[in-house]
């Protein structure tokens, strides 16, 4: 069986729906929320879950913001990664693996993690956001 079949069993029997791309990458939802798992063959006891583009960095300004929370939180969380693509936030998290069988108790941890990131994330962005400008008066 091949890590790809693995992982897809592994989320099919945790009442996920995965699906398979181009690539053989896994997509699937949790909570709404958008994953990719990168189950990379070619390294036999390696995988990257990611929450893919969940923020949009639309003015420079926000991008410096995003800059300074995604360092706090590369800081504060253990296993988790943020970073920008193509001006869109993503975060994820990387893990080796002993045997085939660690992956599912990885898989659930992890997925629960990026959740947290995520959140912590968003509200961090919204703490921190510049105040509207007022309307314009008639």
């Amino acid at each position: 069986m091949t890590k790809t079949e693995l992982f897809l069993e592994y989320l099919t029997t945790d009442g996920y729906r995965p699906s398979l791309d181009e690539d053989n990458d896994i997509s699937f939802k949790h909570e709404r929320i958008n994953y990719i798992l990168f189950p990379n063959e070619k390294d036999e006891t390696f995988f990257r879950l990611m929450i893919p583009f969940f923020w949009e960095l639309e003015t420079p300004e926000e991008t410096e913001r995003a800059m300074k929370v995604m360092m706090k939180l590369n800081a504060d969380y253990k296993a988790a990664k943020f970073y920008v693509m193509q001006n869109d936030v993503c975060v994820a998290a990387e893990a080796f693996y002993a045997k085939p069988e660690d992956v599912k108790t990885l898989l659930g941890r992890y997925i629960d993690l990026l959740a947290s990131a995520m959140r912590e994330f968003r509200q961090l962005m919204r703490d921190e956001a510049p105040p509207a400008a007022p309307l314009a008066q008639a």
